[in-house]
């Protein structure tokens, strides 16, 4: 496995030299084009030191994600991925514009002597490097805004949806789903839980629906939380599902009993908390003499997420209800076995959290993530059947959110009228 990896290693370190010498670069040159060569020894000292305090950062990460039970030590892991983050794209991009800037200077020095003949032999790249740098300094504001601001700035996306067989008692069911918790993310943080939880509850939902990932690793994350949750309210109760973190599955246990017990602690929280754990289940929802079908499934992913969800056994008992509603946390699943396969209604998913970085102008939307999943936020119809895709509340690795803001969902169903 070592050898392996070694080739990998190589790879990453002669990226992160690559952009270090290439942004010192670009800064050296560019000074010395504005003509601020006195400032040249001040530059190169205050570069190379934060450098060396950044690879200190870097060296330190996966020592402190060894331990991945520690809610501290991984929440602290999380913080110095931001200050990298912080740190080397911004450097990524200023490289970009130097390593350009350098092959116009080499095209137009060899233009000017084989073909131009001319007596200048330098071309001004002052304009390129400003323009580089200027985006550099932007993007540092705009990641920098994300952890500090943008983690915390929940949104509430609502979504009217419109169903022919929605029985008439459910018409303007309200439901608040919310997913991709990440708790141990909020490590001393309950100040911002809060306004989170206060902005549900303003939202009067009948249900309150979560689709997964309470925690990032283990169950010791949950502790002190429970007060905090208990306050949440909703007419018709609150539900939830398993996602990929909450199995415990990135951890190294001393032995299976232990793995065991954590997930034993977890839904026991989240049981003291209020909600009804649907773990392969469903529970059938009465309201003046009609009925709908609550169904949520375990964690069903495609590889390398596990697959715990059975379909098949959360729905039965469901055949003769007219109208159902699936919870599961990984959208990958709604194409794999819902859509067109079964008659459920409405899918509700999280686990992409939009990458935690992207852009959405109306109803036009991009992420990184778009290229891993085709359902990935919002959304998504297939003939009568619906899927949404909510962005999470929560954030795990780097510790901000950049244009895809922690969401609550508010969706409202409506019987459509033929």
């Amino acid at each position: 496995m070592r050898r392996r990896s070694i080739p990998v290693t190589f790879i990453i370190v002669a990226a992160l030299v690559l952009i270090e010498l290439g942004a010192f670069l670009g800064g050296y040159l560019l000074l010395q084009d504005i003509g601020k060569q006195r400032f040249l020894k001040y530059f190169e000292a205050i570069y190379w030191t934060e450098t060396a305090i950044v690879f200190v950062i870097l060296l330190s990460i996966p020592r402190a994600l060894r331990k991945r039970d520690n809610v501290k030590r991984t929440y602290y892991a999380f913080q110095g991925a931001g200050v990298l983050m912080a740190d080397l794209l911004p450097k990524l991009l200023f490289t970009l514009f130097v390593i350009i800037s350098l092959i116009v200077q080499g095209g137009f020095m060899l233009l000017n002597h084989f073909i131009l003949h001319l007596s200048q032999t330098r071309l001004d790249l002052l304009y390129l490097l400003l323009i580089g740098g200027i985006l550099g300094i932007v993007l540092l504001s705009i990641i920098i805004r994300g952890i500090i601001i943008g983690r915390f700035d929940f949104r509430v996306i609502k979504q009217i949806l419109h169903f022919e067989n929605l029985p008439k008692a459910f018409d303007g069911l309200r439901i608040v789903q919310i997913s991709d918790m990440h708790i141990g993310s909020f490590y001393n943080h309950q100040d911002e839980i809060q306004e989170a939880i206060d902005l549900i509850n303003s939202l009067n939902p009948d249900l309150i629906l979560f689709t997964g990932d309470m925690v990032n690793n283990t169950a010791e994350e949950t502790r002190g939380w429970k007060e905090l949750f208990l306050q949440l309210k909703s007419s018709m109760g609150m539900y939830s599902i398993l996602g990929n973190h909450d199995y415990g599955d990135y951890v190294r246990w001393p032995s299976e009993d232990t793995k065991k017990k954590n997930l034993e602690d977890l839904l026991s929280f989240e049981k003291a908390a209020g909600f009804d754990m649907l773990l392969n289940e469903n529970r059938i929802l009465e309201k003046g003499g009609e009925k709908i079908a609550l169904i949520g499934v375990e964690n069903w992913g495609n590889p390398p997420f596990a697959q715990y969800g059975y379909l098949p056994g959360a729905m039965k008992g469901t055949e003769d209800i007219p109208f159902r509603i699936l919870l599961s946390h990984d959208p990958s699943h709604w194409d794999e076995e819902v859509a067109e396969k079964t008659n459920i209604d409405l899918t509700l998913s999280g686990h992409t959290h939009g990458m935690q970085f992207g852009i959405i102008i109306g109803k036009w939307k991009w992420s990184p993530v778009q290229w891993r999943y085709d359902r990935w936020h919002g959304l998504y119809r297939h003939n009568k059947q619906c899927l949404y895709v909510n962005r999470g509340l929560g954030h795990i690795g780097f510790p901000g959110r950049v244009g895809m803001l922690p969401e609550i969902t508010l969706i409202e169903l409506k019987k459509q009228i033929s």
